[in-house]
């Protein structure tokens, strides 16, 4: 079986289509809006959640220059913090709506949330022919008409994201082990995970001032996966980055790059703070 790559896909401003505003399509707003991607959607029907969750604009615009025909309203006041749809073309698909994006923008993701398998497929076609095999296309409930998956998502706070993903062979079954990892954590008690993974981050970029040379990449690289190791799930919430980076400059500079840690009792009681 070809694996797919699992990655922390940056959206922000990036324009998405998605075609189709029933149930399904609910869901990718869920997914995709909170990422602040510039999203257009084209429905003429939408699931009562929409309107009061990601588009009160729909309803509120009295403006006629944002309107087409009656069809086209466009978020004036949109921001990619704000969680809202750019852009709702209130009509069944038509292949010129994907000619609908801004000056030399063009579409990063293209969805379909529609019901209609064979026009599902007509579209992700389209869509290949028109921008070539690089577009990244994903047809909902077709695994095969799909370049990406969406996975299960775990959130621990505003940081730290888990995913889950059954290579679109059994969404449910995937949401059924993240919630069986979340009961894990749950039952471990409180171990200030987002505090770890925020510590751990100002620890990296101290350690790239500390040594920001392309050559010294991998001995950065080695020394946090070690330190980070020893410290584990219980206790990195706990490190005090300032010492850690006064140990990362004398092994870095004072002892030639050594990856030699002192026992882990020493560092849980000398690189912790209380």
């Amino acid at each position: 079986m070809v694996k797919s790559l699992q990655l922390a896909h940056q959206l922000k401003d990036k324009r998405i289509l998605l075609i189709g505003g029933g149930e399904v399509g609910l869901t990718r707003l869920y997914k995709l809006l909170p990422t602040g991607c510039k999203l257009t959607l084209v429905s003429p029907n939408l699931h009562g959640a929409i309107i009061p969750k990601f588009g009160k604009f729909i309803e509120n615009e009295s403006h006629p220059e944002y309107r087409e025909d009656g069809k086209r309203i466009v978020n004036r006041n949109w921001d990619s913090s704000k969680n809202e749809i750019y852009e709702y073309i209130c009509d069944e698909f038509k292949d010129e709506y994907l000619d609908l994006d801004d000056g030399n923008d063009a579409w990063h993701i293209i969805l379909t949330c529609i019901p209609d398998h064979p026009e599902s497929a007509r579209i992700y076609h389209l869509c290949k022919e028109k921008f070539g095999k690089q577009q990244l296309v994903n047809v909902a409930d077709k695994p095969e008409l799909c370049d990406f998956y969406f996975g299960a998502n775990l959130e621990v706070g505003d940081r730290l994201q888990i995913l889950i993903s059954t290579n679109g062979l059994s969404p449910r079954f995937g949401a059924l082990v993240r919630d069986e990892i979340r009961n894990m954590f749950t039952k471990m008690g409180d171990l200030a995970l987002e505090d770890a993974v925020v510590k751990l981050g100002e620890l990296r970029r101290g350690i790239r001032m500390l040594a920001p040379d392309d050559k010294d990449v991998k001995y950065r690289m080695d020394w946090v996966k070690r330190c980070t190791d020893l410290f584990g799930i219980q206790y990195c919430h706990r490190i005090n980055v300032e010492r850690l980076l006064d140990l990362f400059k004398t092994m870095f500079q004072d002892q030639n790059c050594s990856l030699q840690f002192p026992p882990k009792g020493q560092m849980l009681s000398e690189y912790c703070s209380s």
